[in-house]
């Protein structure tokens, strides 16, 4: 079975492609297209410029998932989409361009499809997981074992959401966030933080000095406090064509990157965490399997 994953987020359009065969997944490295549906208009709704930078890219995608020999393609929507009051006519007008389906997904669906995806492989010792998504739009935490998902939120902060406050200093987004952050149970035996999503995978790409992007390196790769916060001081005085030469920086992440980082030292100092670990793996594995489940129970 062959099948197409599309996370239709607030800074970026990402497609996983994978095949599975002989009982696992072989999965072809993520693509992105940058489309900023989470810069709205004044009004909450998407702006005509990020829908018809996201219908292109739905058109693409279309392409290759069609010359890939997909089963099944499936989309899922996040914070910008569920949010805008034409959220739901973009989603049904991005089908004319690709051939899919879809599914816009609550916060707590968002933060609970990326702790499975992020955690299928390390759940089997019994230990108490925590995930951190910071997106364009939101942020997910989620909390839970190989029994459940016991704890999860979803917040209105992302790095395209508060890079304006960011623009206006250093301190803004930690003054603005430092008390959002509602107090964690642990039910049991506590493993790790693990980090997910593009900002967090892009500060990794950075730790690295990855010139060219290496989902393999950046699985299980440790980010320190102290690590988050020198690339922050690195970025911030920046000019837009100097962190252009950093090895690590996507284009289309270039002017948000600081006010994600920003969200994740103040995620960490509020729980007291010196470091996290950073997956490459996320929602869209997860929905993968979701799909292939789905698809399996329905042609035997």
């Amino acid at each position: 079975m062959k099948t197409a994953i599309i996370d239709v987020g607030s800074n970026s359009i990402r497609l996983l492609l994978g095949t599975y065969k002989n009982g696992q997944w072989y999965n072809e490295p993520k693509r992105l297209w940058t489309t900023r549906l989470g810069k709205r208009n004044d009004d909450g709704t998407l702006s005509t410029e990020s829908m018809e930078a996201s219908y292109k890219a739905f058109s693409e995608i279309d392409s290759l998932a069609k010359d890939y020999g997909v089963n099944q393609c499936f989309a899922f929507a996040t914070s910008a989409v569920r949010e805008a009051s034409n959220g739901l006519d973009f989603m049904e007008k991005a089908t004319t361009y690709c051939g899919m389906t879809y599914r816009i997904l609550s916060g707590e669906e968002e933060a609970a499809y990326g702790f499975k995806g992020a955690l299928r492989d390390r759940l089997s010792d019994s230990l108490h997981y925590a995930t951190i998504d910071i997106g364009g739009g939101s942020t997910e935490l989620a909390l839970g074992s190989k029994d459940s998902i016991y704890w999860s939120r979803s917040y209105p902060v992302g790095a395209v959401r508060l890079k304006p406050l960011s623009d206006e200093g250093p301190q803004r987004v930690w003054e603005e966030t430092r008390f959002l952050w509602d107090p964690m149970m642990i039910e049991g035996t506590f493993g790790e933080f693990i980090g997910i999503g593009g900002t967090i995978t892009t500060l990794a790409a950075i730790d690295l000095k990855m010139a060219i992007y290496d989902g393999q390196k950046i699985q299980g790769h440790k980010l320190t406090r102290e690590c988050i916060e020198g690339i922050i001081l690195q970025l911030r005085y920046m000019s837009r064509d100097e962190r252009l030469q950093v090895p690590g920086i996507q284009p289309g992440r270039v002017d948000v990157i600081v006010s994600g980082a920003e969200i994740l030292t103040s995620f960490m100092d509020a729980y007291e965490v010196p470091h996290i670990f950073v997956s490459e793996q996320d929602g869209m594995e997860a929905l993968q399997q979701e799909v292939f489940e789905n698809y399996d129970e329905t042609v035997q």
